[in-house]
């Protein structure tokens, strides 16, 4: 008796809420046309992204637009008034309509010098990570030796993706096989039809681990960090200047609200399949199955609550623009570290007339130029090296070296290297991006835990004439 007590509060649980909806369903459909009127007289704004570039923009098994950025724009449509038609194609296709004017803006895609010919680029949303990846079969096969070009194997790209660009420029003596989209890439991948892909860290865990084939491919080389920008179409700055003024609102913690809430999205949707079948029950199994669901729920909940709390761990100590750690995480491990460890080196260096670029090419292109000294900073810097923005156009880094002379050696090269690759990559190319950098050599180990020593020395290297390294020994 008490199952079948529990049976039917169930089924009558099940009736109700039934009720309601369909209650409510019947309210909203006879209420007043008005708020629907209202929705037609705000202004459209076309937004241009992937069909099947998971997580990021997709349509789901109902052609619904779906994803990170697609919850990005639309906040940004109800925050300022916009009623927001997403255009979701293939990639290649989605730039095309930007350029040719079919869509107002593209949702997020890097920047690279094929697309400054025909895209300006407005405000940064957040960065990916893009990773080479090999399938089981392929381990033990060096990454160096297949980017070579000298094997058999294809590598798979998205035709017109940044991927496709970065391939050709840094690596063009591999084959590359060009697919339509990401998921058409990936499909390809788990039928092993391709034994090698570059994809974006984030989409190739998205299907790879909602999948039956979780352990087919691993990333094996990092290729780059970049960020992803909203594009417009060259020459429409009235309009890039119309959505970047509204904008405003898109701080990190907002950014990371709504990652977070999709987050939660994701994890309640990646096994649909799996769920249905039990809400399904019927008869005596019914109350078994409720047992089973609800325990379910909880783990799915608990690994929700644990990838979100490992997504602010991670942000808490991340800088959002140029994904280096941050000064909070900079100053926790000057506290931390051995302070009577010999031939400590402490770098502080920041970007000469950084408000010039800010004032005569905008806060984006400011933006840019951060990005550009961080990411080249950290490639010449070696992988033991402790680099952060500890400030707004302000840098640090702490490094161990045997010698003072070594120590200015490589803040030398980080000057030189700056400015000559700035040159080759901005359109400025008559005022390069220079850093001034001062250098704190403790031989015997550092007495303290402040920058105090190499930010002196920052300063002399600014009253030098810039663009230079000071070093300051401290015994």
């Amino acid at each position: 008796m008490r199952h079948s007590g529990a049976l039917f509060v169930w089924t009558r649980q099940i009736f109700i809420t039934l009720s309601v909806g369909l209650l409510l369903f019947i309210s909203s459909d006879a209420s007043p046309t008005h708020g629907a009127e209202e929705e037609r007289q705000k202004p459209v704004l076309k937004v241009a992204n992937s069909h099947a570039w998971r997580p990021f923009s997709y349509l789901d098994k109902n052609q619904r637009p779906k994803g990170i950025l697609v919850d990005f724009w639309q906040e940004f449509g109800e925050r300022n008034g916009y009623q927001i038609e997403f255009l979701l194609t293939d990639w290649q296709r989605s730039i095309d309509l930007v350029r040719t004017g079919q869509a107002d803006v593209h949702a997020g895609l890097l920047q690279s010098p094929e697309r400054r010919e025909f895209m300006d680029f407005g405000t940064p949303l957040f960065a990916i990570d893009t990773q080479v990846f090999f399938s089981q079969s392929m381990m033990g096969t060096s990454a160096d030796f297949v980017l070579s070009g000298d094997t058999d194997h294809e590598i798979g790209v998205v035709q017109g993706g940044y991927e496709q660009e970065f391939m050709e420029a840094s690596f063009p003596s591999v084959t590359l096989r060009r697919f339509p989209n990401n998921q058409a890439m990936l499909n390809a991948a788990l039928i092993g039809d391709i034994q090698a892909f570059v994809a974006d860290l984030q989409v190739a865990n998205y299907h790879l681990y909602t999948t039956t084939n979780q352990n087919l491919f691993i990333p094996v080389r990092h290729l780059y960090t970049e960020m992803l920008y909203a594009g417009f179409a060259k020459g429409k700055s009235s309009l890039i200047n119309q959505i970047d003024n509204k904008f405003t609102w898109l701080d990190d913690d907002t950014k990371r609200q709504l990652l977070n809430r999709w987050v939660y999205y994701d994890v309640e949707t990646v096994y649909p399949t799996y769920l249905f079948p039990s809400l399904v029950a019927i008869g005596i199994l019914i109350a078994m199955s409720y047992i089973f669901l609800l325990k379910r729920t909880v783990k799915q909940k608990t690994r929700a609550l644990q990838a979100a709390n490992d997504l602010l761990q991670e942000q808490a100590i991340t800088d959002s623009l140029t994904q280096l750690n941050n000064r909070r995480y900079f100053y926790q491990y000057l506290y931390g570290m051995e302070k009577g460890k010999r031939g400590t080196s402490l770098m502080v260096f920041d970007i000469d007339d950084f408000k010039a670029f800010n004032d005569g090419f905008g806060h984006a292109h400011g933006d840019e130029v951060i990005c550009f000294v961080a990411q080249t900073a950290k490639n010449l810097l070696p992988n033991d090296a402790v680099i952060a923005r500890i400030g707004g156009e302000e840098f640090a880094v702490l490094q161990y070296f045997s010698t003072a002379d070594r120590a200015l050696a490589q803040a030398t090269l980080l000057c030189d290297e700056i400015a000559r690759q700035s040159l080759a990559l901005f359109d400025h190319s008559s005022r390069p991006v220079t850093i001034s950098l001062g250098v704190a050599y403790y031989p015997n180990g550092m007495p303290h835990s402040e920058i105090v020593d190499a930010d002196k020395a920052m300063y002399e290297a600014k009253n030098q004439g810039k663009n230079s390294a000071v070093l300051n020994i401290i015994k």
